[in-house]
């Protein structure tokens, strides 16, 4: 069983945080959200824990394309790790559909779950005009400017000051010039198809 880690905005290199350290991690699973870790880019630097690339996202917001790669969105009625859980399966979906595996996109055809998985993907980005009420931009290149300008207990506490602040993936994570997040979610399916058959063994 994982022990689930604390998945704060922030700016420096996945999982290298000094508040979270763990030992004997399992490299299957992501430490912070619980999901296989699967594809993770090299632009993302070598951590000494088991983390996602959409966990990894969270944790640098400062990524030379994050504005493409995410958006803030304000949902306090959902944790960032649950957030990430239904992203993943949102683009896993798309994917499985031969759609594009980003959040909001319209799909080509309105075949099986498609429908479903367009609305949910709308229904969150709707979530981004409250976060720039509250905080001025959904960029999240912003909020990392002003993470970078906090003190260092200002800094510890930033959990608390972004309350129900979210980072919504939007389906794309570059490795340089190239999108990779395809790729990334190929490497997902395996273990989500093990997850629902399971589920639906313990349904019968």
């Amino acid at each position: 069983m994982v022990r689930l880690l604390p998945l704060v905005l922030s700016v420096g290199r996945p999982g290298a945080s000094p508040e979270v350290r763990s030992k004997g991690a399992d490299a299957a699973a992501c430490q912070f959200c619980g999901e296989a870790v699967g594809k993770v880019p090299e632009t993302f630097g070598a951590s000494e824990l088991a983390c996602c690339a959409l966990c990894g996202l969270v944790q640098t917001l400062g990524r030379p394309r994050v504005d493409e790669e995410a958006q803030l969105i304000w949902l306090p009625e959902l944790s960032q790790p649950a957030l990430n859980a239904l992203a993943r399966h949102i683009h896993i979906g798309l994917h499985s559909y031969g759609e594009r595996p980003e959040t909001g996109a319209q799909p080509s055809t309105a075949a099986g779950d498609l429908p479903t998985l367009y609305r949910a993907g709308q229904a969150l980005l709707a979530r981004r005009g409250e976060a720039e009420t509250r905080l001025g931009t959904s960029d999240p290149s912003a909020l990392a400017d002003a993470l970078l300008r906090l003190s260092p207990a200002g800094f510890k506490r930033r959990d608390t000051l972004l309350g129900g602040v979210r980072l919504l993936p939007m389906g794309k994570v570059f490795d340089g010039d190239r999108d990779v997040y395809p790729e990334i979610v190929e490497s997902w399916r395996p273990a989500e198809g093990q997850r629902l058959s399971a589920q639906q063994g313990k349904a019968r």
